[in-house]
């Protein structure tokens, strides 16, 4: 594992080539740190990667083409394997993951993992692609899990978590996937997975911050904004990631000890439902992507203030 930097006038970015993650974001004028990097007690991780698929996997495996791959509770393997670096310059590097031994056994199709980052004089271009390089087609899920710094270690002094919001770009009324208390994906009484709720929040877009958190998650889905953002309702900060073209969007924090961080997670894909069938090809949510094409997602992220 080594850590590459890249940097322009106005920012820096720390980048681990174990699961080609995000370690430090930090803007240079002020050494704000955007991207939290704290206790690995309290989280693992900071901005991980998810691929071959994203959130929970019930029981632990799925069935593809009729085997049994099996896979730890969560997001799939990309974010625990070494990641080449196949680009880089003084303020861009591009990463890629390849299939091996240790993916073949758990996802038997060959691919790239490309994930690119550039900055740019409004924070942070960051483009994942997966490019089919088998001979069949297969079905897959990615996203990420930027976790936010909040408060952020430049706020003033007397600043609160509750001083933050998570803001949807087009303040419109929010619809979340209804889950499980354990973050899986719940069945109506029916049957029926996924299924949907209003999520009836006081202010259309806006959800308040607090110390209580959001469990194992929430789920939103039919949103339109462009962007999902953190703000800080006293100074009017602003840092928002893309989510344009996303289905899903997850809304987490640490759940222990004081609130650190808010992670919004743009998502192709969603956890298993707890009725699920294990079957790879049965999965919600997930991409088909036919042999020699490429899927892009953009997640950017952009500091405003």
């Amino acid at each position: 594992m080594n850590i590459v930097e890249i940097e322009n006038e106005k920012f820096k970015l720390e980048v681990s080539t174990l699961g080609a993650e995000i370690q430090n974001f930090i803007k240079k004028d002020d050494g704000t740190e955007l991207i939290w990097k704290g206790d690995k007690s309290v989280w693992k991780n900071h901005a991980p990667i998810l691929f071959p698929f994203v959130a929970r996997c019930l029981g632990g495996y799925f069935m593809i083409e009729g085997k049994k791959c099996e896979y730890t509770k969560n997001h799939g393997f990309a974010r625990d394997l070494e990641a080449q670096v196949i680009e880089q310059s003084k303020s861009k590097v591009v990463f890629e993951l390849r299939e091996s031994e240790a993916t073949l056994s758990r996802f038997p199709y060959k691919f790239s993992l490309k994930t690119e980052y550039e900055l740019t004089d409004k924070g942070l271009n960051w483009k994942i692609t997966v490019k089919n390089l088998d001979k069949k087609p297969f079905n897959f899920g990615v996203g990420t899990h930027a976790a936010f710094a909040c408060p952020r270690n430049t706020d003033d002094a007397s600043t609160l978590f509750t001083d933050y919001q998570i803001e949807f770009e087009k303040k419109e009324k929010l619809t979340n996937v209804v889950c499980t208390e354990d973050g899986y994906i719940a069945a109506d009484e029916n049957g029926k997975a996924p299924y949907t709720k209003a999520y009836n929040e006081k202010e259309a877009g806006i959800i308040p911050l607090t110390q209580e958190g959001f469990g194992n998650g929430h789920l939103f889905t039919k949103f339109t904004s462009n962007w999902v953002g953190l703000r800080n309702k006293k100074n009017g900060s602003l840092i928002s990631i893309s989510t344009k073209g996303f289905p899903y969007c997850m809304i987490w924090q640490n759940t222990s000890g004081q609130a650190q961080f808010v992670c919004i997670e743009p998502w192709h894909g969603i956890p298993d439902a707890i009725n699920t069938d294990h079957i790879w090809d049965n999965k919600i949510g997930m991409n088909e992507i036919l042999p020699e094409e490429s899927f892009t997602s953009e997640q950017n992220i952009r500091v405003q203030f």
